[in-house]
């Protein structure tokens, strides 16, 4: 041990110092690649998880000692890539994730024996609430869920029964929307699973605080009510939707999106409208009136004859008068239309719609990805395809807009093609975690060459028994003019230790390390030509003096 600590204080401390931080520098690189070549690359299992669903999953996923990375605020479990169908079949058996909901297999493990009535009818409400809420949550835009369900119920001595209600909470992802088709089919969906509930007796409300079905209104009435704004937001989002699913059948799903604005005119206007037609007369009555009148009373003669007692009236001359009239009166009917129009529904006055392209994704035959954005004629169809999606009218003053833009956030967090070496299947994963491990080999390989090897050789030598310690001759001796006055070895060959001596040593005044077999054979020279060596360093001597 003393050996040791003389050899380590024969390094001095600028060698000891430059040992030491080199020492550390490797010691701390080790420990980062070993930290990081040693961690598996990561993959998303399940996302968007309720906290409940987190300590649940992760609770199985430490039994099971699987390693996991938590993320999100704890809304996001991470497990290794290769173990993500299988920890996700685990899960599925232990049913997770359930979002807190429990269906009818609660009634798995219920005992009829001791379970009272009012248990079994808590029981099989909860069982109606969870059923129906993993069904809610499977429609497209519904992130979470939550149902509350009164099931029909009568008093004892009561005449009637108590109807079934039903109140709903929705959240969305997101800024989705739910629009009145879709609130209708969850009024349908609950009404059709719970034995006695109307929809009109449910309530449904979002995450907003916004009423989207009224209990105790009707069926037909949804949406009614609401104010012009929110039907024409309706309006513009189906429009919308429409054009989004229509594009994502070409370009891919996610690879497009789309805005629109409709602006309706809410006026209702009645409208009467009354038409004539002059060729269309009919006969509606006939009058026909005929007259005749027939005077004949002439003037009388007076003579002497006539006038007498008994005599006849004298005959006058011949006089009458005639008269005839008639009268005929047609009465005709013109035929006429009357046409009374009523606008309730409102008029879309105008149609605005955005679409967004994203670029084309392009792959090399390297594997290389690059985006390149949208050619004009690839733009022009997608445009001539909108128009004819949303009713197109140029008169109204409709626009359609189509930019073809690198969407932010997407396509680089997805996995590239696994790359093929040597006939295995790699990922880009995978080759960075060899390059790392081979970076680490190369670098532990460099260090015990260059660093940890001559460490060993110089605290070795420093540190030799006895025997070690006669054969190398001490700091004070080392001096090539010194050499002459130790005592000359027997002449003869070498011996065979002394040449494959290749041990390292320090020699007083000589920058460096010299090794044991050249300064004894330097020695064995000196002590077998004395002369020559003289002359020589005579000849150093003058050469400097000069």
């Amino acid at each position: 041990m003393n050996a040791l600590i003389a050899g380590l204080r024969a390094l001095g401390t600028v060698r000891l110092a430059a040992l030491g931080a080199v020492g550390v520098g490797m010691l701390a690189l080790f420990a980062l690649l070993a930290v990081s070549g040693g961690s598996r690359p990561t993959a998303l299992l399940y996302g968007d998880l309720s906290l409940s669903d987190a300590a649940r999953m992760t609770e199985q996923l430490s039994a099971q000692h699987i390693p996991y990375r938590l993320g999100d605020d704890g809304h996001a479990i991470y497990v290794g890539a290769d173990e993500v169908p299988h920890v996700r079949v685990l899960l599925a058996a232990k049913g997770l994730p359930n979002s807190g909901s429990v269906g009818y297999e609660i009634f798995d493990h219920l005992n009829s024996l001791t379970t009272s009535q009012f248990v079994e009818t808590i029981d099989e409400t909860r069982a109606l609430e969870g059923e129906l809420e993993r069904t809610i949550a499977a429609i497209e835009g519904v992130r979470a869920v939550r149902v509350n369900l009164v099931l029909p119920n009568r008093a004892p001595f009561a005449q009637e029964e108590q109807p079934a209600r039903a109140s709903i909470l929705l959240t969305m992802q997101g800024a989705a929307t739910l629009d009145r088709e879709g609130v209708q089919a969850i009024l349908n969906l609950v009404a059709a699973a719970v034995p006695g509930l109307k929809p009109d007796q449910i309530a449904i409300v979002d995450s907003r605080g916004e009423l989207l079905a009224r209990a105790g209104a009707p069926l037909s009435d949804i949406g009614g009510a609401k104010s012009a704004d929110a039907v024409e937001q309706a309006a513009a989002m189906r429009l919308a939707r429409a054009v989004e699913a229509m594009l994502d059948r070409t370009l891919g799903p996610g690879e497009s999106r789309a805005e629109a604005t409709v602006a309706m005119d809410f006026d209702r206007i009645s409208q009467t409208t009354e038409q004539y037609d002059p060729n269309g007369q009919v006969a509606r009555s006939e009058q026909s009136i005929d007259t005749s009148n027939t005077s004949s009373k002439g003037p009388a003669t007076v003579t002497v004859q006539n006038k007498l007692p008994g005599a006849q009236a004298a005959a006058g001359p011949p006089n009458g008068t005639v008269e005839k009239k008639r009268e005929e009166t047609t009465n005709y009917e013109i035929s006429r239309t009357v046409r009374k129009l009523t606008h309730n529904q409102p008029d879309i006055k105008r149609i605005s719609i955005a679409v967004l392209v994203d670029w084309k994704k392009t792959v090399d035959p390297k594997g290389k990805v690059a985006w390149q954005p949208r050619s004009p004629a690839e733009l022009a169809a997608i445009t001539a395809l909108v128009k004819s999606a949303i009713g197109f009218d140029a008169k109204r003053g409709d626009t359609v807009e189509v930019a073809s833009m690198r969407f932010a956030g997407l396509g680089e967090s997805q996995p590239a093609a696994p790359k093929s070496w040597l006939g295995v299947q790699l990922s880009h994963a995978d080759v960075m975690q060899l390059a790392e491990t081979l970076l680490f080999g190369v670098i532990a390989v460099l260090a015990l060459l260059l660093v940890l090897r001559p460490m060993v050789f110089r605290l070795s030598a420093m540190a030799g028994g006895p025997a070690e310690a006669a054969q190398l001759p001490s700091p004070a001796a080392t001096a090539l003019p010194a050499a002459a006055s130790q005592p000359a070895e027997p002449s003869g060959p070498e011996p065979l230790r002394l040449i494959e001596d290749e041990r390292m040593i320090d020699v007083a005044n000589v920058e460096g390390q010299l090794r044991v077999s050249s300064v004894r054979r330097v020695s064995n020279l000196v002590d077998k030509h004395p002369v020559e060596t003289l002359s020589i360093v005579r000849g150093w001597m003058a050469k400097e003096a000069g």
